[in-house]
């Protein structure tokens, strides 16, 4: 492994556990490992400027630079919101979340299955597909990882076996979103062409996909900044430290802002329990 500086603030810790990826792991000794499409990194936190990583230079800047989406300045995106000393208070205690730029497959059908389901339940799902029906690789640190289900292969997974690994009724949108995407009628690289609003609806018409996958799929896959994904959590902050009106709309960069509140909620759950 080699130390690498790194040109943003980042967390290994927080982006993990802030509820917008599904299979990043902590593995001993401060090991992270994290998978993005075909390539499996393996690193380190020295700093918040440098990790130890596993691979070569040319692939860190080809695939993990885009990934943990360094190239983005968050602190000017977030100064330019009308901060109050709760936004203040999240964003200090977020320091080092990144927005990931994930494959788009992979959020289409780990959102369609976050549905009314808690994250250590969404984890737990997606690592039983990965394990039925995702190909193996075996690493240089004598692991076998198993890698995301093509859309082929949860096309023609048998809707019994899918049930086993947590998807109950969810069934049907997870098949419904393999066959769009294999006959063509959903292509997902191709929609990174499209302004927001056209890759909103073009999402929608997969089966269960509502306001919130397609945001959250906006998001962390094809990172369209000004998506705010709400569930109950929002709701709250919403609520509790903002009246009752939504902040979002007037600020740039909402979704980073968001994620932000989303994980100061996360980890002070009491204050918005009450």
């Amino acid at each position: 492994m080699e130390r690498i500086e790194l040109s943003a603030e980042l967390s290994l810790p927080k982006i993990v556990e802030s509820g917008q990826c599904f299979r990043p792991v902590r593995l001993e000794n401060g090991l992270y490992r994290l998978i993005s499409g075909q390539n499996i990194l393996y690193c380190r936190q020295h700093s918040p400027h440098e990790l130890e990583i596993s691979c070569g230079k040319e692939e860190w800047e080809a695939v993990w630079v885009s990934y943990f989406d360094l190239k983005s300045d968050y602190r000017a995106l977030c100064e330019t919101a009308e901060e109050n000393a709760f936004l203040s208070a999240a964003l200090e205690h977020g320091r080092g979340l990144r927005i990931l730029r994930q494959d788009h497959w992979e959020m289409l059908i780990s959102f369609l299955l976050s549905q009314r389901k808690s994250i250590p339940a969404i984890r737990t799902s997606i690592q039983k597909l990965c394990q039925r029906y995702g190909a193996v690789r075996r690493t240089a640190y004598e692991e076998a990882v198993f890698l995301f289900p093509t859309p082929e292969a949860l096309r023609k997974a048998e809707p019994e076996e899918l049930c086993s690994c947590g998807l109950g009724y969810r069934v049907s949108y997870v098949k419904d979103a393999a066959e769009k995407v294999l006959c063509g009628a959903l292509p997902l690289q191709d929609l990174e062409a499209l302004d927001d609003e056209a890759l909103f609806d073009q999402l929608c018409r997969v089966r269960g996909v509502g306001k919130k996958v397609a945001n959250c799929v906006m998001l962390f896959a094809y990172g369209r900044y000004e998506r705010v994904p709400s569930d109950v959590w929002i709701q709250r902050i919403v609520e509790k430290k903002y009246a009752g009106r939504e902040p979002f709309s007037a600020w740039r960069g909402a979704g980073i802002l968001q994620q932000h509140l989303f994980y100061y909620a996360l980890k002070h759950k009491e204050e918005f329990t009450k």
